[in-house]
């Protein structure tokens, strides 16, 4: 019985987690930048939501252009994960204007239209970037979290039974996550 609450409690958790409005993964013919081919920028019509942390931005009349790490996104909520390796990078081009200090060093989610690739440098090397017309993006915050590794609890746990417990906790750790 507590299986089966665990579980409904789980689907009901999965439930709430989503990506914001517009990121959704839907109509996204390419969910991932390491699995562009050649042939994907033939039409200049599909779908791509990509994520990542933002390495430059350079406001242009009327746009921004954002060079950005590419990271693996979560697949239900559009957030980048922190702790993957990198994939490569990508231009993203965001209609207006967005100061660009709040942007640099941030994390994003850019959801829209695979248009070209853009020939630039990274030191020394020629990259070619693939260049993506955003009509939806997310900020994501990097925020602190405390957080306690179960094994600890389960010490914990043990010395409160053993009559230690008022003298001995453990210590939070600290982790980042986006929100």
């Amino acid at each position: 019985m507590k299986k089966l609450t665990a579980l409904l409690i789980a689907i009901l958790l999965t439930g709430c987690i989503k990506a914001p409005k517009g990121l959704e993964r839907d109509d996204v013919s390419l969910p991932s930048l390491d699995k562009l081919v050649a042939e994907d920028y033939a039409c200049q019509c599909k779908q791509a939501r990509f994520g990542g942390k933002i390495l430059s931005v350079t406001a242009l009349p009327g746009k921004m252009k954002l060079e950005i790490l590419s990271l693996p996104l979560v697949s239900l909520s559009a957030k980048p994960m922190l702790s993957a390796e990198s994939n490569g990078r990508f231009i993203a081009y965001l209609e207006g204007f967005i100061d660009p200090e709040r942007l640099k060093e941030q994390f994003i989610t850019v959801k829209g239209i695979l248009k070209k690739q853009e020939t630039g440098k990274i030191d020394q090397v020629d990259y070619h970037y693939p260049v993506l017309e955003a009509n939806h993006y997310k900020v994501w915050q990097l925020v602190p979290e405390y957080y306690y590794e179960p094994e600890d609890l389960a010490d914990w746990r043990e010395s409160r039974r053993m009559g230690w417990g008022p003298f001995w906790r453990p210590e939070p750790r600290l982790r980042y996550v986006l929100q």
